[in-house]
């Protein structure tokens, strides 16, 4: 049985793109069997796609072939590689931080940059601005269908060479009852947000089901939200439009309105300059 590609990118899916990656590693073997994961990755940021890469991979036969394309330096001198995990997976994407949180939760045997010399597909226009579907997805292809192996895919290169989100290195502040961090990531469909501490850590602060927690998150100096806000295990114990703060699916700490966009209500986005302050409310 060939491997699985699954396919996430920030192109959405509000025109063609995605369907060109699909109709091109259909040409190189109609057997293959691709599956989309998320399309709306936020727009030019490695280090949402490398969470949302780690969020999905424990979730997929081991052998899969995941393709991620959020490439902000497409045509530039950045590398565009493929990393064997050393579960047997595979990761074919741009080396700019989007294989951050694999290398560190799962782990990277092997990393080889492609040879565009013999593994680029050559469209009928000759640009450099489609590398998902000229280089990422076509080489995935010719991987997953048995047409080169690891080896073909191009010359390796020392995996501590891969390149990682800067805020991967910008670890919580923790002690009792109290947390610092940032807004790591959010969910765009719903609002919700998740901080860069993890359920386990959170659990180390002492605070427990049914606290009340004072939260204050702020971008640059300017504070758009301070309240105290309940822990609990899901939504329905607020009010409908009422603020929770949980152990969130994707193993860290969230915040969300039940049944309400929590970053719409309140002017949030996420990244590095929303900070985050956690403690016992008075």
């Amino acid at each position: 049985m060939k491997p699985i590609i699954v396919l996430q990118t920030d192109f959405s899916e509000t025109w063609g793109a995605v369907s060109e990656m699909k109709g091109v590693i259909k040409i190189v073997d109609r057997e293959l069997e691709v599956e989309d994961s998320c399309h709306e990755i936020k727009c030019f940021d490695p280090w949402e796609a490398s969470l949302a890469l780690d969020a999905i991979e424990p979730y997929w036969p081991k052998g899969t072939v995941f393709v991620s394309v959020v490439d902000p330096g497409v045509g530039t001198s950045r590398r565009a590689c493929v990393a064997l995990l050393k579960d047997g997976s595979y990761v074919v994407t741009p080396d700019n931080g989007t294989l951050t949180h694999v290398k560190h939760n799962v782990g990277i045997a092997a990393v080889r940059e492609i040879d565009e010399t013999v593994n680029r597909y050559h469209a009928r226009e000759n640009v450099s601005v489609f590398h998902g579907r000229d280089l990422f997805g076509y080489c995935a292809a010719k991987l997953a269908s048995g047409i080169i192996d690891f080896e073909g895919v191009g010359p390796q290169y020392p995996v501590e060479e891969t390149v990682e989100c800067e805020e991967y290195s910008m670890k919580p502040v923790i002690r009792d009852h109290y947390a610092e961090g940032f807004l790591m990531t959010g969910v765009k469909h719903f609002g919700g947000v998740e901080f860069n501490i993890t359920n386990q850590e959170w659990g180390t602060t002492g605070f427990q089901l049914g606290d009340r927690v004072e939260i204050t998150i702020a971008n640059k100096g300017k504070t758009f939200f301070h309240q105290a806000v309940p822990y609990e295990k899901s939504f329905g114990f607020v009010a409908k439009g009422d603020p929770v703060l949980y152990c969130g699916s994707s193993m860290y700490l969230s915040l969300d309105l039940n049944s309400a966009s929590f970053m719409d209500a309140y002017g949030i986005d996420t990244g590095k300059d929303w900070t985050a302050i956690l403690k016992k409310a008075e």
